[in-house]
């Protein structure tokens, strides 16, 4: 390593307070090329235990691949105090929707509709709006239906580091009511909400039916 370990944290720290989205380590290793991959690795251990401190406002997350500041999950109530963006709803058939989609991927729409029972082509459309699934290709069968799976910004929502975090289900078949419960306690309660340092509104437990996702930059 051509710089030292704290300079290199002070850089990584920087860097990580910049972005808005979660920075792999392929991409730091890009970026700060006087240091390995493995070195940053170790500095970002460092960075983690450091803010892993109750003193600490700040949390290094690993979400979605990557890496991320976020603000301490009991810091919540005075966050939304502060936060007053809008969110924009999902309902619980988009959250059914995308449950079947998680666990299923890659999956088809007619199988979607087969397991939920009714036509999920404007929950889909939606899901595909807000980035939280996307259509993976086109599966070589009659008709050539789109295949679709979830998106880096499913993970992120939901505080994933990857799709093996997902809750496991007793069956991977299994797709009713489990799965959605499943995904449901991925949901921060009150007590437990986050945001990252653009001021994003975290995502809130829902009062009714409707589940809330924060508005996307």
């Amino acid at each position: 390593m051509n710089i030292s370990s704290e300079r290199l944290k002070s850089i990584l720290e920087s860097l990580l307070f910049l972005s808005d989205k979660p920075l792999h380590l392929t991409q730091l290793a890009q970026t700060v090329t006087d240091a390995s991959e493995a070195e940053i690795k170790d500095v970002l251990d460092q960075l983690k235990a450091d803010r892993s401190a109750e003193s600490s406002g700040i949390d290094l997350v690993e979400v979605a691949g990557g890496y991320q500041l976020r603000t301490k999950a009991t810091n919540s109530p005075w966050i939304f105090l502060l936060n007053k963006a809008k969110t924009v709803r999902l309902s619980r058939a988009a959250l059914e929707t995308l449950a079947i989609v998680a666990y299923r991927q890659p999956v088809t729409r007619p199988e979607i509709d087969d397991v939920r029972g009714v036509d999920c082509g404007p929950v889909l459309r939606h899901l595909l709006e807000r980035n939280l699934v996307r259509i993976l290709g086109k599966r070589e069968e009659p008709g050539s239906p789109l295949i679709y799976g979830t998106t880096k910004e499913f993970l992120e929502f939901f505080s994933l580091r990857n799709l093996t975090d997902l809750p496991t289900l007793r069956e991977y078949t299994e797709l009713g009511q489990e799965s959605l419960a499943k995904l449901e306690e991925l949901l921060p309660k009150p007590d437990a909400q986050e945001t990252n340092l653009e001021g994003d509104l975290p995502m809130t437990e829902a009062k009714s039916n409707d589940i809330e996702f924060p508005r996307s930059s």
